[in-house]
């Protein structure tokens, strides 16, 4: 008898986990398919309370027509800003820095005195020179008195002429020795440098100070050759800075070779004002401007994309967007000139970057639309992901009647239901049913 109960109760909890499972699986057969993409059109089904609601969500979209404008090009590059011109002073003759009249920072003019040198051994030597040399002049001018009686010959008068402008030239050396003892600015410009200190030993091979010219700064610009040949000399360059200052330059000198280990061609880029933080050795960008043409049909650089290697812009036609293959001219960074291919009065899709398809309802934003074309897309985007029924589960959460509440209770407890079956497994029906036929035998 205990055997036969026990049999019973094994194939009752069998049945009723069988059971579970089919209402299981029969529930979420019969849940609410999602409907396709709200673009689409179509509304999914809602669950056991029928069909949702049908209707698209059209994306709204900015829209704009082909219009004439002034369509530029513009290479980007870098470089480092060098003064107008710049010199290492350095001593033409030996001795010690007696006398430093230069710092750092200062601004200076063309010949300024800015150091003197220990002169005096050159001094010595002008004047044994000059001594030499008056001495040369006298013995010419008593030859010449006897050579009056011919009583000298020419060759000794000769002689002495020889020696009388060696000795004048000895005088114009040692007089210009003196001078260099002396170092001025060759030009007028800023000191940027001072390397030397009073009682340091001046030599050729040491600089004194390094002087650059800051009235005018020049930049580097090294161009492909592709885009060498759409720039000329007095084309506009816009120079900015890593502060976010920018400048006006314009290129002033071209190298006449293509440097073949890069391939590139050197302009020379020069900016006559430019704001206080532009220093030679400050880092500079730059925008030179390549090619500017007057289009007479234009459009957004946004709206153009490129669709198996072809250039294509989204039109809007009968309420949905049509890709439309067009012909591009020349391309700038804000517009791009079209040469064909599509009707001067199209509506053509402003950004095509907004998660635009091939016929997605797209709705034009009016004048009355305050939301920009970003917030537009986002909006739309989001709408078209949402599925079609999502509104009639908002009136379900929100609907208080009794009806309601016993329908939230019922589902409510069909899901606890479910969600127990889907836990438990044939292995714990087995142990439950197990321990029941036993304690009915103990009472």
């Amino acid at each position: 008898m205990p055997q036969l109960r026990l049999h019973h109760a094994l194939m009752l909890a069998l049945t009723i986990a069988t059971g579970c499972g089919a209402a299981a699986g029969e529930e979420q057969g019969k849940g609410g398919k999602a409907g396709k993409a709200a673009w689409q059109g179509k509304g999914g089904k809602g669950g056991k309370d029928g069909k949702g609601g049908k209707g698209e969500d059209a994306l709204p979209v900015a829209v704009t027509t082909p219009a004439p404008a002034t369509v530029e090009r513009f290479y980007r590059t870098s470089g480092t800003l060098q003064a107008l011109r710049s010199a290492d002073l350095v001593a033409t003759q030996a001795g010690v820095i007696l006398e430093l009249r230069a710092e750092e920072g200062d601004v200076v003019t063309d010949n300024q005195l800015l150091a003197r040198l220990d002169g005096r051994a050159f001094n010595l030597q002008a004047s044994a020179a000059q001594v030499t040399a008056k001495n040369a002049q006298a013995e010419l001018r008593r030859l010449e008195q006897i050579a009056a009686l011919d009583a000298v010959s020419g060759e000794e008068l000769d002689k002495q002429r020889y020696a009388v402008e060696q000795a004048l030239a000895s005088v114009k050396v040692s007089r210009h020795q003196v001078t260099q003892t002396k170092v001025t600015a060759p030009f007028a410009g800023t000191i940027i440098a001072r390397h030397v200190d009073v009682g340091n030993m001046a030599t050729q091979a040491t600089p004194l100070f390094s002087i650059a010219d800051l009235s005018k700064l020049d930049l580097e610009l090294h161009i492909p050759e592709a885009e060498a040949g759409e720039v000329a000399v007095n084309s506009e360059v816009e120079l900015e800075l890593l502060d976010g200052s920018s400048f006006p330059a314009s290129v002033i000198r071209r190298a006449p070779i293509v440097d073949a280990l890069t391939g590139t061609v050197k302009f020379i880029a020069r900016a006559e004002t430019f704001p206080p933080a532009a220093v030679p050795g400050a880092f500079s960008r730059a925008k030179v401007r390549v090619a500017a043409r007057e289009a007479s049909l234009t459009l957004p650089i946004e709206a153009l994309f490129d669709y198996e290697g072809e250039p294509h812009v989204y039109t809007v036609v009968d309420g949905k967007a049509k890709r439309t293959r067009i012909s591009v001219g020349l391309r700038g960074e804000q517009r791009f000139e079209v040469t064909g291919d599509i009707a001067s009065d199209a509506s053509v899709i402003a950004d095509a970057s907004g998660g635009i398809v091939e016929g997605m309802p797209v709705r034009m934003l009016g004048a009355g639309d305050r939301a920009g074309p970003g917030e537009a897309s986002a909006t739309g985007a989001a709408n078209a992901l949402a599925p079609a029924d999502a509104g009639g589960s908002e009136s379900d959460k929100r609907d208080t009647s009794d009806e309601g509440k016993e329908a939230n209770a019922a589902a409510g407890a069909d899901e606890q239901g479910k969600r127990g079956a889907g836990k438990r497994g044939p292995g714990e029906h087995k142990r439950g049913a197990g321990k029941r036929p036993r304690k009915s035998e103990d009472k």
